[in-house]
């Protein structure tokens, strides 16, 4: 898929650059890669995979980001050895909202190194951190939004399927769930990331949803059955 070999690709800082220039396009990408119509429950799984396997992506890109910035910015340092500057970089998610906890950390361990300027050493990390957690958003925001945007366009498919007095009370009830999962979905698409959707629908309380009132028979209906 194009949006993945796009984050696969990035190692190095002149990628990160590239990403970060047009961080949208991995979205656009993923909007051609998943079907915007899901006939099926399997049809809904198999859609919210795709969605949930590209957030894991993104993050799994921001750690070698991190790891390729640290290493620019600490070129010249020997204070924070790599196997600690890999370790904050697969642990950054933990800092975000907490910066000043990264920076006390990097401080001190600087200073346990021997660093001529700990601080400067800390300045330098939580800039990286800021930037990676930036450009996180940036690729998650959209992917987020795509999400929320597939889960509307699905809502009034599901609740007719989930009335659908065609169907069976068993599949009407897993319809009922699904369709309140997509409006959850489109109220908060951050919940994709909870668990799979098989795991989100087998949460949701059994419910058997109030099918359509049957459509009266029109006259000239009725004339013919006679």
């Amino acid at each position: 898929m194009p949006w993945r070999r796009a984050l696969d690709r990035v190692h190095a800082l002149a990628h990160v650059e590239a990403l970060a220039a047009d961080p949208g396009a991995i979205a656009a990408a993923l909007a051609d890669a998943v079907p915007a119509v899901a006939a099926t429950v399997a049809d809904h799984e198999a859609r919210d995979a795709i969605l949930r396997s590209a957030l894991e992506a993104v993050d799994a890109t921001c750690v070698r980001v991190m790891k390729a910035r640290l290493d620019h910015a600490l070129a010249d340092d020997t204070s924070l050895a790599a196997p600690t500057r890999n370790l904050f970089a697969t642990t950054l998610l933990k800092y975000d909202g907490d910066l000043p906890l990264l920076a006390a950390r990097i401080r001190e361990l600087a200073a346990r190194g021997r660093a001529p300027d700990p601080d400067r050493i800390a300045d330098l990390v939580v800039d990286a951190a800021r930037a990676t957690l930036d450009l996180r958003d940036a690729l998650v925001s959209p992917i987020l939004a795509l999400a929320a945007e597939l889960a509307r366009a699905s809502l009034v498919f599901a609740d007719g399927a989930a009335r659908d007095r065609h169907r069976s009370d068993d599949e009407r009830r897993r319809w009922s769930a699904l369709r309140r999962d997509l409006e959850a979905i489109a109220a908060d698409p951050a919940a994709l990331a909870a668990a799979p959707l098989a795991a989100r629908l087998a949460a949701w309380p059994a419910q058997l949803d109030e099918p359509e009132p049957e459509r009266e028979p029109t006259l000239a209906e009725l004339i013919e059955l006679d």
